[in-house]
């Protein structure tokens, strides 16, 4: 047998080397918390620039994420056409249902969304609405967040840059597409028209199923409103601006958010030059964020990123810091840590310092933007 203090010094030895062992071995890091999303996007028919280009955004940053730039989190996602239709989308959300994913992001449209996402909160799945900036959207449940800036932020920032600027204009005439979305953003626009001192000399409201515009621009060029503003889809916006530079209308043009694609511009040719449209993000910031952004979608995608392609980008990040911040991928984890991100507590993004209000609608600044040479370049107002 053993002494008693023998004992003890072979104690005190044992202990020094296995805490000598701890230092030299280091412990198994961590497992990564894996967000499973479920994407329902629109990827074919008339409304598919906005679906492809934010599944570029997406992609780029899971891509990213995957990679290390987020510590501690993966994101593994899959992706579903929901052919621009409820019907669609609600199929899609089928499949990720089934599959039990940790969250939602989609559908494109907003009038989409207004539908299916009901599926999503009785389901208790969190929804990221990337691109929905319709009326209604969070009124759905709290398991519904629209990180896309609404129009009811977005169109009066831009009625009041162009308001406020040289143009100096006094007459409006509003044109509102045929689609839900022009139905619900057509009154925003003509309430923010008014509310910075013009008037809306005449609403032309674009009876569906039009294909020939012509009618449409004479009447507006024979009114000869100081500024047009419209609200459209592109399947009716793209061959209104044609309509109207073809008639002889040479002013000015305010575009809601469905303008911001660099496929309507490029649909629209030099009919687009003169468009005014409100994003949240802006090719032409100078940021090191945005630099590395633009550089790495062109060399992943040959072509530039718009601001669908930048806000999804964005919102992937901000996903990803909720998962990385509750340290769990389930769905109520999600969905409480991105009711957290409000107030002062924010996430730094592409688009600047974010964060989303009571009603869970993202906040980040508004750029105004003007179509120049074909190309979105920042509004200047004086």
């Amino acid at each position: 047998m053993h002494s008693p203090r023998l004992r003890s010094r072979l104690v005190l030895v044992a202990a020094t080397a296995a805490a000598a062992l701890a230092i030299l071995i280091p412990s198994a890091a961590a497992a990564p918390v894996t967000v499973n999303v479920g994407a329902a996007l629109t990827l074919t028919g008339p409304n598919q620039a906005y679906g492809l280009s934010s599944r570029r955004g997406i992609d780029l940053a899971a891509k990213e994420i995957n990679a290390g730039a987020v510590s501690g989190v993966k994101m593994n996602v899959k992706t579903i056409d929901d052919l621009g239709t409820a019907a669609g989308a609600a199929a899609a959300y089928g499949v990720f249902f089934r599959d039990n994913v940790s969250v939602l992001m989609g559908p494109t449209l907003s009038d989409v969304a207004l539908t299916v996402d009901n599926f999503a909160q009785a389901a208790r799945i969190p929804v990221m609405g990337i691109s929905n900036t319709q009326p209604g959207i969070t009124e759905i449940g709290t398991f519904i967040f629209r990180p896309a800036l609404t129009e009811a932020v977005v169109l009066p920032a831009v009625v009041k840059a162009v308001a406020t600027s040289s143009l100096m204009p006094k007459t409006a005439v509003v044109i509102q597409g045929s689609d839900g979305f022009a139905v619900t953003s057509g009154p925003i626009l003509s309430t923010a028209i008014t509310a910075n001192g013009m008037t809306v000399s005449k609403t032309e409201l674009v009876p569906a199923g039009t294909t020939d515009f012509a009618a449409i621009a004479a009447d507006v060029k024979a009114t000869d409103p100081d500024i047009v503003a419209i609200t459209a889809l592109p399947a009716e916006g793209v061959p209104l601006l044609v309509a109207l530079r073809a008639a002889g209308y040479k002013k000015k043009i305010i575009g809601s958010n469905a303008f911001a694609s660099n496929a309507v511009v490029t649909s629209a040719g030099p009919a687009a030059n003169g468009l005014i449209v409100g994003t949240s993000w802006s090719a032409s910031t100078v940021s090191t964020a945005n630099t590395a952004f633009i550089k790495n979608f062109k060399k992943a995608y040959k072509r530039s990123p718009d601001q669908f392609a930048a806000t999804a980008y964005a919102y992937t990040y901000v996903l990803a810091a909720a998962a990385k911040n509750g340290k769990s991928a389930t769905q109520d984890a999600i969905t409480a840590q991105l009711t957290a991100i409000t107030g002062t507590k924010t996430v730094s993004t592409l688009l600047g310092k974010f964060t989303f209000d009571a009603a869970r609608n993202g906040i980040s600044p508004v750029t105004v933007q003007e179509v120049v040479g074909q190309k979105f370049t920042p509004f200047k107002p004086n």
